[in-house]
């Protein structure tokens, strides 16, 4: 079976995953491009976590909207995605940035001092670590062991799970946690600049 989704051509995996919800055929198009389009990415916004987060959106992103995709070429799909979702990420970059500096800004006029800073620190990870814990079990340990370096292959391995449900259990956590931590991004941003 493997073998007559590595003998389609692109078009035909997308036709598959288009018109028939294929997610073999799915995991096909991953396992070909997912390689490329990291390194693509990486190389243009110089962070690994970030290029990533970037490249699984894309795919998420394929796989959501798959009855409304029309491909002729999908090597020039894929990529074209992949420059629109860097601009995005730049574009985020950008009003972050702008937002930290009218914060770090303002933080100078106030006083400043270790203490606050420390006091920010333990206020972010207990939110942080409120937030983990509102996580599904299973989410929840797939993203600590994510963080601690493991590979998604290496998680689905010692979970015993497949690589996609890896990736949407990650998918599923950077969600929720990004919805419950939006309020303390900025001191978010500021503690792991610290760390």
């Amino acid at each position: 079976m493997n073998d007559f989704y590595a003998n389609c051509s692109d078009e035909n995996i997308l036709l598959l995953v288009r018109e028939h919800q294929d997610e073999s055929a799915f995991a096909e198009l991953y396992k070909r491009y997912f390689p490329e389009l990291f390194n693509y990415v990486y190389s243009k916004v110089n962070d690994r976590f970030s290029a990533q987060e970037v490249v699984q959106e894309l795919f998420v992103s394929i796989w959501q909207q798959r009855a409304d995709t029309l491909v002729g070429n999908c090597r020039v799909f894929l990529f074209s995605a992949a420059k629109k979702r860097i601009i995005s990420f730049y574009r985020c970059e950008f009003t972050r940035r702008r937002h930290y500096d009218q914060w770090a800004f303002d933080s100078t006029a106030l006083a400043s001092g270790e203490a606050d800073e420390q006091v920010i620190a333990d206020d972010l990870s207990q939110n942080f670590e409120r937030a983990l814990r509102l996580l599904p079990p299973k989410c929840q340990e797939v993203f600590v062991l994510s963080r601690r370096g493991l590979s998604n292959k290496q998680i689905a391995g010692q979970l015993a799970i497949s690589d996609k449900t890896v990736e949407q259990h990650i998918s599923k956590a950077l969600r929720i946690l990004r919805s419950r931590l939006r309020e303390h991004m900025i001191y978010m941003l500021l503690f792991f600049h610290f760390c």
